[in-house]
């Protein structure tokens, strides 16, 4: 007696929910675990404004900082996996494998920020943990993209080649951003803030791209009528 292929469709559609669902919850566990190592010091009952910035201050900051970029880059990779599933059609073993490990790269998150915020260790190493972790974590995500819209796959119901297109080029840049993060930590710690100003610049180049073809193409239609 054959399957139905109604039955076996909604059969694979469930397994893949199945999937999306675990890492949900996993990521969730994981943004839940950062925020408890974020700990306000021990100020003193009668400690001023101002003797609290200067002992605290830049401790505070520095770690504020380290807690808002790990939220919001995994915040990030949540959306892009949430909307990537919607897409999701197929899976295989590999696929499941791949997820798995981009998780896994997840749950070290709240580790790199506990290393991060322990204060009698090296300070380069600490950097350099915490935005290795970040970097592992969004190529772990491309690596999940090149199997989904790998076409010998059919993973994914997702055909607009610039959609695709677009969706690869959002990650590869979030990947390079920490990887130019870390080469500066290794050659000047002190650097590393400008991997920061790549996104910015990429957006405003492709902005300028896109505004400089739109007024081409303008020109082309009205040299044509």
């Amino acid at each position: 007696m054959q399957n139905h292929p109604q039955a076996q469709h909604s059969r694979t559609q469930f397994q893949i929910d199945r999937i999306a669902f675990f890492s949900d919850a996993v990521i969730a566990i994981a943004l839940t675990l950062m925020i408890l190592e974020f700990k306000i010091p021990e100020l003193g009952k009668d400690a001023t404004p101002r003797e609290i910035f200067s002992r605290h201050g830049a401790s505070i900051l520095l770690h504020g900082l380290a807690l808002f970029v790990a939220f919001w880059t995994i915040g990030n990779l949540w959306m892009r996996h949430h909307q990537l599933f919607e897409n999701i059609v197929n899976y295989n073993e590999r696929l499941i494998r791949i997820n798995l490990f981009f998780l896994f790269t997840i749950m070290l998150l709240p580790i790199s920020i506990s290393f991060l915020f322990a204060n009698n260790e090296p300070y380069y190493l600490k950097m350099l943990f915490y935005f290795a972790n970040l970097f592992i974590s969004s190529f772990a995500y491309s690596m999940l993209l090149f199997a989904v819209f790998n076409k010998k796959n059919k993973f994914s119901n997702l055909t607009d080649q610039k959609k695709i297109t677009k969706i690869k080029e959002n990650s590869y840049l979030g990947s390079t951003v920490f990887l130019v993060a870390l080469i500066l930590i290794v050659l000047n710690l002190s650097w590393f803030w400008v991997a920061f100003f790549i996104i910015p610049l990429v957006k405003i180049v492709s902005r300028a791209k896109t505004r400089i073809h739109t007024r081409r193409s303008s020109a082309i239609k009205n040299q044509i009528v």
